[in-house]
């Protein structure tokens, strides 16, 4: 009995010829490896889209008019040793001050000047405006946070080790890593188990049915001989 045959006693059908006959031990090891990744694969997506979880909306000014010229995700992060938080944009790598203005749960509109600063911005009433386009922008000196922000990112975030950061992701895979062993030794040793057991009650099949024989044997000729028992 085979691994694959194992698997289909308790309900999981390996693909048609993974874990029978040759390489029987190779390629149960590397189906478990595949199933690790995927279930990393999710694990990490599912954390990444919860940390993740701001929607930067963004806007430059083109042709003289402020158009929409794209989205990104950001994650609010607190600089070690200190109380400051800030966002960290996912597709633009860009580290900002938390805004303090938002257009709604979770969603951040954020102007880009001409000298490449960022605002926090929002519009104004629009039954007021329509026509025109009115920013309020976020009354905090923004020059003089980023400036301080980009020191302290620099002294306090980006040395941190990439151990550190990635932690939690490296600790999932090493657990998925463990289990998935753990599972492919115990069902490799129980096949061999069940295939053990499968001989001996084979070998004890066979040793009975020779006793039995004999047994009638030896009752035949006791009959014939008009032996009887005492």
């Amino acid at each position: 009995m085979g691994i694959g045959d194992t698997l289909k006693d308790i309900g999981l059908e390996l693909p048609k010829g993974i874990g029978s006959g040759v390489g029987d031990f190779v390629q149960g090891f590397i189906f478990l490896i595949i199933v690790g990744i995927v279930v990393g694969g999710v694990v990490y997506y599912i954390a990444n889209k919860k940390q993740y979880n701001k929607t930067i909306h963004i806007f430059e000014e083109v042709g003289g008019r402020t158009v929409p010229v794209g989205m990104d995700k950001a994650k609010e992060i607190i600089l070690p040793n200190t109380s400051i938080r800030a966002f960290y944009l996912k597709r633009r790598k860009v580290f900002l001050p938390r805004p303090s203005i938002q257009t709604g749960i979770g969603h951040y509109w954020f102007f880009i000047r001409d000298d490449g600063e960022w605002m926090n911005v929002r519009l104004e009433n629009l039954n007021l405006k329509l026509k025109e386009l009115g920013l309020h922008y976020d009354h905090t000196d923004m020059r003089m946070a980023n400036s301080s922000l980009k020191k302290l990112i620099e002294k306090n975030y980006k040395k941190l080790n990439w151990i550190k950061e990635y932690a939690p992701y490296i600790a999932i895979g090493i657990l998925l890593l463990i289990v998935g062993i753990s599972v492919f030794l115990i069902i490799n040793q129980s096949t061999k188990s069940l295939a053990a057991l499968g001989a001996t009650a084979e070998t004890n099949k066979a040793v009975l049915e020779g006793l039995t024989q004999i047994l009638q044997s030896m009752d035949r000729i006791c009959t014939g001989s008009g032996i009887r028992g005492a």
